[in-house]
């Protein structure tokens, strides 16, 4: 009896079942793709590609092209909840999609609820692909800016010191005045060796990154991101790392 295997989502997880998606669909099985996106991109290369080093085509997948070449189909969309007992899955549009077998992969998030939300010139690090919307913004903003631009980065662990030092990149080869700030939090790069935490310093220092430690972000709204001792920073761009959820 042929069945219908969907996958939700178009992560990590899914590339080798996609790589090998016509073993299914040749034996006559229905493989239905669920993804926001048509392109799935690769996370460790994301801070590359804000400061340039890789560009878009070079970091992602073309899921959809993936699963419709191999006789599968696409959705761009989400799953919103799984009706177990019923073998659907409804999406956020409404629609309802029957299976057989349900995969997940649908990676995490930056919860920027608990700092208030969004508004212009907020850039979670993931999605990934927000970070090449972000330097094309920074860029195009840029051109007509009388003043240097504010680019805060919001998190001291691994992904902010990768952002921060990546925009020090960006702002260094297009020649862009820019001010760069990260709010670390308790310590940066707290729990990890006393050595990797000198050399990080030292690289911040070296690229004349402003480090504020000791404080932690509550707020990012209204361009202004407020920190817990009741001061703030004013950016134009404040770039969120503090880690990521389901």
């Amino acid at each position: 009896m042929k069945k219908h295997l969907v996958l939700a989502g178009g992560g990590h997880a899914h590339l080798t079942i996609l790589k090998e998606l016509a073993a299914f669909t040749g034996r006559g099985h229905r493989v239905t793709l669920i993804s926001p996106e048509p392109f799935h991109f690769y996370s460790g290369m994301g801070p590359g590609l804000l400061g340039g080093s890789y560009r878009p085509e070079e970091v992602r997948f073309d899921v959809r092209a993936m699963v419709e070449r191999a006789g599968g189909v696409f959705i761009a969309g989400e799953v919103e909840r799984v009706d177990a007992a019923a073998r659907r899955l409804i999406l956020h549009s409404g629609a309802e999609i029957s299976y057989d077998v349900a995969s997940f992969n649908i990676g995490s998030r930056v919860p920027l609820e608990r700092l208030g939300g969004v508004g212009p010139g907020v850039v979670p690090v993931k999605p990934i692909a927000r970070l090449a919307e972000a330097r094309a913004a920074i860029l195009a903003r840029a051109t007509s800016a009388s003043e240097p631009l504010r680019l805060v980065v919001v998190g001291g662990g691994p992904a902010g010191i990768e952002i921060a030092g990546n925009l020090c990149r960006l702002v260094e080869e297009h020649k862009v005045s820019a001010a760069i700030s990260l709010v670390a939090g308790s310590r940066l790069l707290g729990g990890f060796p006393p050595r990797l935490r000198r050399k990080a310093f030292a690289s911040l220092a070296r690229r004349q990154v402003t480090l504020c430690e000791g404080s932690r972000v509550v707020a990012v709204n209204h361009n202004r991101a407020v920190l817990d001792d009741g001061r703030f920073l004013v950016y134009d761009f404040a770039f969120v790392a503090t880690g990521v959820v389901p």
